[in-house]
């Protein structure tokens, strides 16, 4: 009935015509929703698949000293610290860096809050700098006792006036007004304490302790450190050495022996979640509640991309030990032994 419609309306050659426009726009429609398919198929790969769009790779340093932490204050400014008193800064993202010193100590951590306000800490000692790292003083000293002070093994800036640190023996130094004055929060704990984490100015948690037939330590307060309660990793024999926390509910801590915690639920519950390794992890990072880096011992690397139910061997160009990992927007940074730098955008 088309036919005969098309035949009485137009001539023949018209009707070829019709006929080869009509076919064009059938091919074209089928062309059009394949690209549309591989579109949306590309789209969703790229979202489930975190790991292909990292690519960890190796950055001259410009040093043999031993990295133990590293920290960006945005997607350029970046800092990174070590063994005899390695100070490293770059100005474009970490393609470069440039090296000082202050001190021999061994620099243990670092935290910038602008481009021009940091901190470093070392063996019973706050570092401040307020000019982008050209000029350093020392900012906090534990003092008296003739032994040797306690090291200060991490910190944590919430604000550039808030933010807390700890340590040996369980020091834990809290300051509100950007270090002019620490706080030393004595008796939360006997153990050594190894990592920090504040979701805000009220929420945070402290890690660390652990060894021979002792649980490992959990410290969480609500208050900002007004009050600290104890919550269970239900280990025994494990170190905790780092602890990081995307949101109030949803937070990871790596330790000793491949061991990764999870919890939902802001803390009241620890659980284990299989890292498939058996090497010590020293520092862990999320983008958000789903994709997730931890690193540790021999160039060690795991990845989730689904909260840690899967953690996954990713692919490393080194061999050394590595001590620390920073995530801003979507780049990544990690620092480890004798100058080890892993780059990725």
């Amino acid at each position: 009935m088309l036919q005969i419609f098309y035949n009485v309306v137009y001539h023949d050659s018209e009707m070829d015509a019709i006929k080869i426009y009509l076919e064009r726009l059938k091919m074209e429609k089928k062309i059009y929703l394949a690209l549309f398919i591989l579109c949306g198929s590309l789209v969703c790969f790229s979202c489930s698949q975190d790991s292909v769009q990292f690519e960890w790779r190796q950055i001259e340093s410009g040093t043999s000293e031993h990295l133990y932490g590293v920290h960006f204050a945005d997607t350029k400014h970046g800092w990174a610290v070590g063994t005899a008193g390695t100070i490293l800064s770059t100005a474009n993202g970490g393609m470069t860096w440039n090296a000082t010193s202050v001190s021999k100590d061994t620099f243990t951590a670092v935290n910038f809050a602008t481009p021009n306000n940091g901190w470093l800490t070392s063996i019973g000692k706050v570092h401040y700098t307020g000019s982008g790292g050209a000029s350093w003083r020392i900012q906090y000293q534990v003092r008296g006792g003739g032994t040797r002070p306690p090291g200060i093994l991490d910190m944590h800036f919430i604000t550039a006036s808030e933010g807390w640190a700890v340590g040996g023996s369980g020091t834990v130094l809290h300051t509100t007004d950007g270090g002019n004055r620490w706080e030393n929060q004595s008796g939360l704990s006997k153990m050594h304490l190894w990592g920090v984490h504040f979701v805000d100015s009220d929420h945070g948690w402290i890690v660390g302790g652990g060894g021979e037939n002792e649980d490992a330590e959990i410290l969480h307060t609500q208050d900002g450190g007004k009050r600290w309660i104890r919550q269970k990793s239900n280990t025994t024999d494990e170190f905790l050495f780092a602890v990081y926390f995307v949101n109030l509910t949803h937070g990871w801590i790596v330790g000793s022996d491949g061991l990764i915690l999870h919890t939902n639920d802001g803390g009241r519950t620890w659980l284990q979640q299989k890292s498939t390794v058996d090497q010590t992890l020293r520092a862990i990072a999320f983008r958000d509640e789903k994709r997730g880096w931890a690193v540790g011992e021999k160039g060690l690397i795991l990845h989730t991309t689904d909260g840690g139910n899967m953690w996954s061997r990713y692919p490393t160009p080194v061999q050394y030990n590595l001590q620390g990992i920073h995530l801003h927007k979507n780049a990544g940074w990690i620092v480890g032994g004798k100058g080890t730098i892993l780059r990725s955008h």
